[in-house]
Parts: structure tokens; sequence; C-alpha cells
């Protein structure tokens, strides 16, 4: 009876241990976006439209909102009159052709004897402040040009754009609400492909894991089985924790996997 005991309390202990052991093999986590951006613009103003909707999907680059630029617009535009506008220029090169010729003419006149001294400094003052005028107004065009990207640069800030290819998940402001410096954000865009899964690693079992490697992710629903790559792990241990971060790429091309569901990491199937 007594042996029978004993052989029974040393089973469950041995199923106990290997229990724990089969548990310690296995970190529970979580998937997240690769990349969650807060979008807003550069500057506080009221928005003037709103070019997307929550589910849409963006690439790069594409404008998503943009804010008021009327004023902008008509500066805009009076910069690139002035920048077009050759008048100033053009009457000013004119006249330093003729003060050149007039200079020409008046030297061989003076080698002849038929121009006095005085008239050709005349000439070479005047030929110099045409030279001048003609400078300024080159230097008016070239301030003019410069307005104009000004402008457009001042246009550009106003204007929300996607940085990633990703989805609208979130859609904070409407058409003529205004943006305020206190609470900016209009649009908010995720990457889900590839998607993170993050797990807490206690720090006794990540000597053996290393970026690049291939693990195996099992989602909530307990059929879903993927391979991802360790993407990164923390230099650092959590001391409230005694863990440490690991971060798991997933393939999700075809938008399959969900985000912000839990997830197991097997340490024992990392390869």
């Amino acid at each position: 009876m007594i042996r029978r005991l004993v052989i029974s309390v040393v089973c469950c202990f041995a199923w106990s241990l290997t229990s724990l052991s089969l548990a310690e093999t296995t970190v529970d986590g979580f998937t997240e976006p690769f990349r969650k951006i807060d979008l807003a613009p550069a500057e506080p103003g009221t928005i003037a439209e709103v070019c997307v909707k929550e589910g849409d999907a963006v690439v790069k680059d594409q404008l998503v909102a943009s804010l008021d630029t009327d004023a902008l617009s008509v500066s805009l535009q009076i910069a690139k009159v002035n920048q077009s506008a050759h008048g100033r220029l053009d009457a000013a090169t004119a006249e330093r052709d003729l003060r050149q010729l007039r200079l020409e003419k008046l030297e061989d006149l003076r080698r002849s004897g038929n121009a006095s001294g005085e008239e050709l400094d005349r000439a070479r003052a005047e030929l110099a402040v045409s030279e001048a005028n003609v400078l300024t107004a080159e230097e008016t065009q070239a301030v003019n040009k410069l307005e104009v990207d000004k402008n457009a640069a001042l246009i550009e800030r106003r204007m929300i754009r996607s940085p990633i290819d990703g989805l609208v998940v979130t859609v904070h402001r409407d058409q003529k609400e205004y943006v305020s410096p206190n609470n900016p954000i209009v649009v908010t865009v995720v990457q889900l492909d590839p998607l993170r899964a993050t797990f807490r690693v206690p720090t006794a079992e990540v000597s053996s894991l290393h970026v690049g490697q291939t693990a195996p992710v099992l989602l909530n629903d307990g059929n879903t089985r993927v391979t991802g790559t360790i993407d990164w792990i923390a230099p650092v241990t959590e001391a409230e924790s005694g863990t440490v971060r690991v971060n798991i790429l997933l393939d999700n091309h075809n938008q399959s996997l969900r985000s912000g569901v839990p997830c197991s990491l097997s340490l024992e199937g990392v390869k």
C-alpha cells in the first residue's frame, strides 16, 4: 500500500515537472502593427479636405488630408507672376546695350580727337549704372523664384501625406474642423505587412535566441500556426518581470492575420 502511494507521488511529481518544463518552453504574446503612425500637419489650421476614410489602403506619399491654403495659393500666384515678368530686366538690358554702343562710338571719336575726355568718362559712368540696373533686375528675378519656392513649400506643409504603404484605421477630424497644436492628429495609419508579434521571454531562455532565427507562432484560435523571423531582442531585462522583449515578424501580405490578438511562441521550435 505504502509502495503504491510512493509510486503515485513520484509519478505525479514527474508529471508536474514535465508539465512545468513544457509550460516554460511556451511564451504568450500578442500581435501588433509593424508601424502605427499618427499623421498631423506641420502647423495648425482648418481642414479643407479629408481624402480617405477608415479602412482605405494608402500608398507612400499619398495625400490623406489638407488644411486650408486659399491665402497661400494667392501668394503663390502673385509670386509666379512676378517671376515670369521680364519687363524690368529687358528694359535694363536694352539700356545697357545702348550705353555700351555709345561708349564704343565715343572711344572711336576720342581716338580721332573728336570727343572730349569728359564725355568719355560720363559714358563710362552711365554704362556702369546701366550694368548695375541689369544686375538688380536679375537679382529681383532670383528673389521672385525663391518666393515661388517658399509659397509652394508653405502649401506643402499644410498637406498631410502617408509616409508608408498601409491602412487607415482612424480618421480623427472632419472637414472644416480646426486642428490645434494641442491635438493635431488627423489620421492614423498602420502597416500590417509584416505583422509584429511581441513576446516577453524569461532571461534564462533568451541566450539561445538570435536575430534572424525562424520561430513558430501559434495564434489564439489554436489552429493557425505561422513561421516568423526574430527581428529584435531587447538588450535589457525588465526588472519587474525578469523578462526580455522579443519581436518576431510575420508575413502578412494577404492580410489574413489580425493585429492585436493573443499568440504564443514555442521556444523549442526556434531554429
